[in-house]
């Protein structure tokens, strides 16, 4: 079972190489007449637009967004230029319910918006979009223009551009080369109508109806059918999350190893949680790969089994206790020791300053044992309210679960959270200064609440058309 953070990496990593996206300096006049989208566009990550009133920009309606507080809808030019840089595609937003259809041919008129998800304090990039729109139709039931093949000969193998020393660092001004660099070639598609055919699943649809697919299929591949993150020189340049501009209950439940056969299609877009974001009206059928969770060899007498196990901002309220204890016994044949990821407070994301976890870990270990599992003991040292990251009111920390059948913990006095442990030298032997305790006290920022729907997965505070 991913982590909830784990299936962020992607979006992380485009933060990172756009940190100093953050503030964007609009220079340009008021305003401009006779543009077209490939010029709204321009040949950077930031629109020479950007804060311009445009008038009668003409294209064809090829997405609508009718949920979240991201509604609007995605036209693009029916004559394109000959600049492989220049999107052809842009996002409207309208604030409430579109009211054109795709297939309509339409002129927008309105200001040239660069919008940060998230806010500008991520370091995301900015997707360039129009807002305070004036829509005329033209007329309706054109065809939509062909949608962009994304495949593996497509995206370049090389992730990113250096940034632009100028510009600490920035690769927000640097002129796109989608042929050389995959960053350059997604952002150069932003808005427009895209596809991906027969794309093999990455990870398991999440409960925010998202999942992620490559078009590289030998990209880092794993035998079980996913794909591995190498490092900041290996990125996986394949990988494109996939949302669905229709229903919730029409998206595909899939499995990682699984295919979505035939075609993928709809706007590309770019979002906080995803990086770029293939937003599907038109979606692949699933080929199941029948992929099953691994079961583990129950260790020995003489042999020592420890394992990791994330459970995902587990507080008493959940639903998903039994889950989680028969994955701890039946596929992970009852360890010896168990290092449990993410235990939330007693009363999960209530904020009023409980940072106690004993009820949530009793609560596992009561349904371990329900399972047929141990009665394992624990160990575990309660963090510093609201300051050791995760679901805001949430402190969630790790615990050691063991089986005092099997083994035992050495207790010494003086850990909390704010104490770092020391190593010293006993008779020979290391010896912790304080059993349990905390290496340091971690300083990383919140991570976003686990309530988020998908009705504010584009969300944008503040925001009004």
């Amino acid at each position: 079972m991913p982590s909830k953070s784990s299936a962020r990496l992607a979006a992380l990593t485009v933060a990172a190489v756009c940190s100093v996206a953050s503030t964007i300096v609009l220079t340009s006049p008021a305003h401009a007449d006779g543009v077209r989208i490939h010029d709204i566009q321009g040949t950077t990550r930031v629109s020479p637009y950007a804060g311009q009133k445009v008038a009668d920009v003409p294209g064809i309606v090829t997405g609508i967004r009718t949920y979240g507080s991201s509604k609007g809808f995605w036209f693009q030019d029916a004559t394109p230029d000959d600049n492989p840089a220049t999107s052809e595609g842009v996002f409207v937003f309208t604030g409430s319910t579109p009211t054109v259809a795709v297939g309509d041919a339409v002129t927008v008129s309105g200001t040239v918006s660069e919008y940060v998800p998230g806010g500008a304090s991520t370091g995301n990039q900015s997707l360039t979009e129009v807002t305070k729109a004036t829509v005329t139709v033209v007329s309706k039931g054109n065809a939509v223009p062909a949608a962009v093949v994304i495949s593996d000969r497509s995206v370049p193998s090389r992730y990113t551009p250096a940034g632009d020393p100028a510009a600490s660092g920035s690769i927000n001004g640097l002129t796109l080369q989608p042929t050389k660099y995959a960053l350059d070639y997604y952002e150069s598609l932003e808005g427009m109508n895209v596809q991906v055919s027969n794309a093999r699943v990455v990870t398991a649809t999440d409960p925010y109806a998202e999942l992620w697919v490559t078009v590289k299929p030998h990209e880092n591949a794993t035998k079980r059918g996913g794909t591995v993150y190498g490092s900041y020189d290996s990125q996986n340049t394949g990988r494109l999350q996939i949302q669905s501009l229709g229903a919730t209950a029409d998206f595909p439940v899939v499995n990682v190893g699984d295919k979505l056969s035939g075609t993928t299609a709809g706007p590309m877009d770019y979002n906080s949680y995803g990086g770029y974001t293939l937003v599907a009206n038109e979606i692949g059928t699933v080929k199941s790969a029948g992929l099953q969770r691994e079961t583990t060899k129950k260790q020995s007498r003489g042999q020592l089994a420890v394992a990791t196990y994330n459970v995902e901002n587990l507080d008493p309220s959940d639903g998903t206790f039994a889950a989680h204890a028969s994955a701890i016994v039946n596929n992970l044949q009852s360890p010896d020791i168990v290092s449990l990821e993410e235990i939330q407070d007693d009363n999960g994301a209530t904020d009023d300053g409980t940072v106690d976890a004993s009820v949530t870990v009793n609560k596992l270990i009561d349904a371990i044992v329900a399972a047929g599992g141990p009665k394992y003991d624990w160990r575990s040292i309660n963090p510093v309210n609201d300051q050791d990251g995760g679901e805001p009111g949430g402190n969630i920390r790790q615990v050691f679960l063991f089986n005092p059948q099997r083994v035992s913990f050495t207790d010494r006095a003086g850990g909390d959270s704010t104490t770092a442990v020391g190593v010293t030298k006993v008779h020979g032997k290391a010896q912790l200064t304080v059993s349990p305790a905390v290496s340091t006290r971690p300083t990383r920022p919140g991570a976003r609440a686990a309530s988020r729907s998908r009705a504010s997965s584009s969300s944008r505070a503040g925001r009004s058309s």
